[in-house]
């Protein structure tokens, strides 16, 4: 198992306290104070496990998309990162008590889509390991 540092989660703040999926599924946090790479973290309880008890893929692919999404927006305040294509493959299972780390980085990034790929880890262990093609898309006021 891989134990959450101690400082969770006072330092660290929910990635997006406005979207009810994320917060429904997760709620997925990242650090307060950035460590260079985007990240998305998570402590796995039970409503995060399939039957089988470990997590669930669904979950560990909410998480990448979420991570590389961020990724691809990073120095770009006024877009967002629309996904039109998301490979990931299932390396391990993570249990209850794991605190997962998501990270990302841009491959590409292009005057409409965004390359990037990212993987998730629990202590030493991968999960999981994700590529994405994103589109950028300016923001609206409202967002």
């Amino acid at each position: 198992m891989s134990l959450a540092p101690a400082d969770f989660p006072t330092a660290y703040r929910i990635t997006d306290p406005v979207d009810p999926y994320e917060i429904a599924s997760g709620p997925f946090y990242e650090p307060l104070e950035p460590a260079g790479d985007p990240r998305v973290v998570l402590l796995v309880e039970e409503k995060h496990c399939n039957s089988g008890g470990v997590t669930h893929g669904g979950l560990l692919m909410t998480m990448a998309d979420l991570t590389l999404c961020a990724a691809a927006r990073e120095g770009l305040p006024d877009e967002r990162a629309i996904t039109v294509q998301l490979d990931a493959q299932f390396i391990s299972a993570g249990e209850v008590g794991d605190f997962l780390i998501a990270r990302a980085e841009i491959v590409r990034r292009g005057g409409k889509l965004i390359f990037v790929r990212g993987q998730i880890m629990a202590g030493e262990r991968i999960l999981l390991t994700a590529s994405a093609v994103t589109r950028r898309v300016k923001r609206n006021r409202e967002d």
